[in-house]
Order: structure tokens, then C-alpha cells, then sequence
């Protein structure tokens, strides 16, 4: 668990590092850099979840219901986070609504798309739904693919098009490298996990819903501490 809770805290804190601290612009508000660092963690557990689709991996050692709780529950954490987000910003700037209707910039259509994306697919994603949606497994995976590729690619849309803290070249690239490879991920051969091998720990999805708690209150408290130290005007890199 030691590792794949690293493993996890790595792919939220290294693109926050690179997006937010490397090349930093200036605080805007502490509300609203609250705000939108909530909405890269999301964005990064977009990321994220096309490593752990819920399939069962070689590492760490627990049976399939544990990955599969996994994926669903940092799918909702990666809901809470983009809910937060977007109340947070009409909270503190009503205005921001203007942003969410037709007529808006194209990438906030795109902030649209992916949020009311992602609100779609969580309900009919879950199993008593999917089952009656879609009898064969094979379908919904199609289906579930093509759905989160959508949000992947209009999150990111939203966020480069955004351009306040990924303004630079560099980091656009960067961000759009990732969500590539996030995609391909999926696809890319792998080994079968040997089941027979020392065996699997088991019963131990609530594992999974403890780190995605941890995630959801690492990722606000990241949010919560750039705001802060974005108030008191400390320099960045």
C-alpha cells in the first residue's frame, strides 16, 4: 500500500509542481487560486484513473474488488474536487456564471463539456446501472473509454485554453503530453497478474475507499496551503 499510495501522491503533486510552482504567476485570490488548484487535482485524477481502470494489477497484492473500488472512488474524489472548483469560483465572483453558459469562451465550453461529461458517467458507470444499460461487460468498457478519452481531452482543453497558470508554452506541451499518454495507457500490452503467486490479500476494498479519502483531503489541503502561502506574497520558483 506504501507504494501505491506514493505512486499516487507523485502523479497529483509532480504536475502541480510543474504547473503551479515552475514558472509561477502571481496569487490572484486566495478563493480563487483555492479554486483552481481543487480543479488540477481533478484534472490530474482524470489522469490518474486510465492507470487504474478497476482492473486487477501484479502490484500491490489485493484481489480485483479492491481495484475495482479503487477506480470508483477516486472517480468520486475527482468529482468532489471539480464540484469544489466551480462552487468555490461562483462563490467568490458570481460573474463566473456568465462563464458557464452558450457563448462563453470555447475552452470554458470545454470546462462545460467535461464536468456535465463526468456527472453523466458516474451514475451509469455504476454496476446495477451498467448492467441493465449494457448486458455485455465488452460494451460498457467501449462505451467508458470513450466517455473519460471525451473528458481527458475537453479538460484539457479547458485547462490550457485557460492559460492564467498554464500560460506557458512549455507547460500547455506538458500537459497535453500527459493526457496523450494518459489515453494510450490502457492500451499498451501488459502482463497477465499471476494469481497463484503467494496469493492475494483479500476483503480489502475498504483499503481503497481509505486512500481515496486520504486523496480527496490531500488534495484540499494543497489547495488550501498554495492559497495561503499565495496571500502572504512568498516567492516561488
Amino acid at each position: 500500500m506504501f507504494a501505491l499510495t506514493l505512486r499516487v501522491a507523485l502523479a497529483c503533486l509532480l504536475p502541480f509542481a510543474a504547473i503551479f510552482l515552475l514558472d509561477a504567476m502571481p496569487s490572484v485570490h486566495p478563493a480563487w487560486d483555492f479554486a483552481n488548484v481543487a480543479g488540477f487535482v481533478a484534472g490530474a485524477l482524470f489522469l490518474l484513473l486510465f492507470a487504474y481502470t478497476g482492473k486487477p494489477m501484479a502490484r500491490p497484492r489485493h484481489d480485483g474488488k479492491f481495484f475495482m473500488v479503487l477506480h470508483r472512488d477516486l472517480s468520486f474524489v475527482a468529482a468532489v474536487l471539480l464540484v469544489v472548483h466551480v462552487a468555490v469560483l461562483l462563490v467568490d465572483e458570481p460573474l463566473v456564471l456568465d462563464e458557464l453558459l452558450p457563448g462563453a469562451p470555447w475552452h470554458m465550453l470545454a470546462g462545460d463539456g467535461a464536468t456535465l461529461l463526468l456527472l453523466l458517467i458516474l451514475p451509469l458507470s455504476l454496476t446495477a446501472v451498467r448492467r441493465r444499460i449494457w448486458p455485455r461487460h465488452a460494451d460498457f468498457r467501449r462505451w467508458h473509454y470513450g466517455w473519460s478519452a471525451a473528458i481527458v481531452a475537453l479538460a484539457a482543453v479547458h485547462m490550457i485554453g485557460a492559460g492564467y497558470y498554464s500560460g506557458a508554452t512549455w507547460k500547455a506541451v506538458l500537459w497535453g503530453a500527459l493526457s496523450v499518454a494518459a489515453l494510450a495507457w490502457p492500451r499498451l500490452p501488459r502482463p497477465t497478474p499471476h494469481y497463484a503467486e503467494g496469493g492475494r490479500r483479500r476483503h480489502s476494498a475498504y483499503l481503497a475507499s481509505r486512500l481515496s479519502l486520504g486523496v480527496l483531503c490531500a488534495g484540499l489541503a494543497l489547495a488550501g496551503l498554495y492559497a495561503l502561502l499565495g496571500s502572504v506574497d512568498l516567492p516561488l520558483l
